[in-house]
């Protein structure tokens, strides 16, 4: 499969949903794409183990917390992704904008707000991680075309939650789910692509997600690590 100029044209000219509800974190990502031998590839990282990381150890899309110098959403996620990864995206590297997205609420608030940002560089790409990552990965989006590559992943703020995901690597510890595999979702959902890795229960699971609660003691774990590091 491959994000070509057609698909580009669809993410160009797509009118996202911008959402104003109360986050306890506005963020904001970029999803960088290429072109690969099987195909389109997007970047994930590896997020480092930290234990005031809530998102410690997990795969992710580069990106991170609105700073109040940042002009808007999309200068986070440029900014981000230059300071992870050392990718230096460009205005001519921008395609356009998908829907923001939630996730869990903690207490009736939601946890984090996100919105996403699509890049499609036309020259390679040198990556430099900083020390937030501990690997990143060229995932062709082949892997979301393949039913063996679902993954049950049980959530780490609460247990009880089975999230569907994808492996990337078992041995690596590297899953794509929650968030980041919610806006690969919508992006498939743009495009009017099918995403066989998931089923419909699947995917209509992961799309309601942000209706549910943590539990209370989970919501105070999180609560605790969402607060700003010393």
């Amino acid at each position: 499969m491959k994000v070509g100029d057609k698909e580009l044209r669809l993410i160009r000219d797509y009118q996202p949903e911008i959402r104003p509800e109360k986050s306890l974190i506005k963020a904001a990502v970029a999803l960088i794409f290429r072109d690969g031998e099987q195909g389109s590839e997007v970047l994930l990282m590896q997020r480092a183990k930290h234990e005031r990381d809530p998102w410690s150890g997990q795969m992710s899309f580069p990106g991170g917390k609105i700073d109040p110098e940042d002009v808007d959403p999309k200068a986070t996620a440029v900014r981000e992704a230059q300071e992870e990864v050392g990718v230096d995206l460009r205005d001519a590297d921008f395609v356009g904008q998908l829907d923001d997205l939630y996730g869990l609420k903690v207490d009736d608030v939601f946890s984090v707000h996100v919105s996403c940002f699509v890049f499609k560089p036309r020259r390679a790409l040198s990556l430099v991680a900083n020390e937030e990552v501990a690997d990143m990965v060229w995932m062709p989006i082949s892997m979301l075309s393949d039913r063996s590559n679902a993954h049950n992943y049980k959530h780490p703020k609460d247990p009880a939650l089975s999230m569907p995901g994808v492996m990337i690597d078992e041995r690596k510890e590297q899953i794509l789910w929650g968030l980041s595999l919610r806006m690969m979702a919508n992006l498939y959902a743009l495009l009017d692509w099918s995403m066989p890795v998931l089923s419909d229960d699947e995917l209509d699971y992961i799309r309601s997600i942000e209706k549910r609660n943590l539990s209370k003691a989970s919501a105070d774990k999180i609560t605790r690590k969402l607060q700003p590091r010393d």
